[in-house]
């Protein structure tokens, strides 16, 4: 699938040398022109060189400023909508759902490619193993904690997913044998996540991590490191939106891997927890109806 060019030229940013952040700003501010010019025009529009160009279009992985012309070609309805930019004031509902579908589809696409196969069998196979496992996160990401406990729950995994670190220190320090530790932080900067992924590291937990893709703390503490795409979110929709679904999305995958080594088993796990919720609902009715 071809990449959005020119959301992964906004997240390649920051890393990009000053000669590359020039034509950068060029090509984010005046897209459509671009895809007129020569590699010589923008790399005097940019006050930068020919040279630069070339290596500015290796540094977002396309081949040649060619195919960078292609694929911007291939997305004029969405630069000719400006979908690329943040909310703007007064902006028609329809024009604010074609902005987060475009960014969601594109985050989703980059987490595929960031959460390698292995890693995702590895972590499959040590939750189907585990006794117990305890999850932590905080802020949005303690959303994303809740999720894991609320999935591997309906499985008959015992799960304990707390705020309060004490409790969960307390939790983990009593843990069976064979155990694990989830460390959920887009970040991986906290100093709560890194505390406790320390002591679950020392109590001898299996752990493992949640974070972006970046060179992060939490990732270099824990045993197996699962991480999403990197996204620049823009300011209207820093809300954690991008990296919480980026989150979500990768426990979806490792939930659905882990459903696969035993299909049967999770199957009838999940249809007996099912009922279990559709016989309170009963319950509750007799109760509110008495006869």
């Amino acid at each position: 699938m071809q990449q959005n060019i020119l959301l992964t030229i906004k997240d390649k940013y920051s890393e990009l040398p000053e000669s590359e952040r020039k034509i950068a700003e060029v090509i984010i501010s005046d897209p459509l022109n671009v895809i007129q010019m020569n590699a010589a025009q923008l790399a005097k529009r940019a006050d930068s060189s020919a040279a630069a160009v070339i290596r500015f279009c290796r540094s977002i992985h396309v081949k040649g400023f060619t195919e960078l012309k292609l694929q911007l070609s291939a997305q004029t309805n969405m630069l000719q909508e400006d979908l690329h930019t943040d909310i703007l004031p007064g902006e028609e509902l329809e024009q604010i759902k074609k902005k987060l579908l475009m960014n969601t589809n594109y985050m989703l696409e980059k987490t595929n490619t960031s959460l390698e196969d292995g890693l995702i069998e590895s972590v499959a196979d040590l939750l189907a193993e585990c006794p117990a496992i305890y999850v932590y996160g905080l802020g949005a990401s303690y959303i994303v904690a809740m999720d894991i406990k609320q999935k591997f729950t309906r499985l008959g995994k015992q799960v304990t997913c707390s705020q309060d670190q004490h409790e969960l220190a307390a939790s983990m320090a009593i843990a069976p044998q064979g155990s694990v530790y989830i460390g959920v932080s887009n970040s991986g900067e906290k100093k709560e996540g890194l505390v406790l992924m320390h002591l679950a590291n020392e109590l001898g937990l299996h752990t493992i991590s949640l974070t972006k893709e970046t060179n992060n703390p939490l990732s270099k503490l824990s045993k197996l490191a699962l991480k999403t795409a990197n996204v620049v979110e823009a300011p209207l929709r820093s809300g954690a939106t991008i990296s919480l679904l980026s989150q979500l999305y990768a426990v979806d995958i490792v939930f659905y891997r882990f459903m696969t080594k035993r299909y049967d088993e999770n199957i009838k796990s999940l249809e007996r927890s099912r009922k279990a919720t559709t016989d309170l609902l009963h319950l509750f009715n007799e109760y509110s109806n008495p006869e």
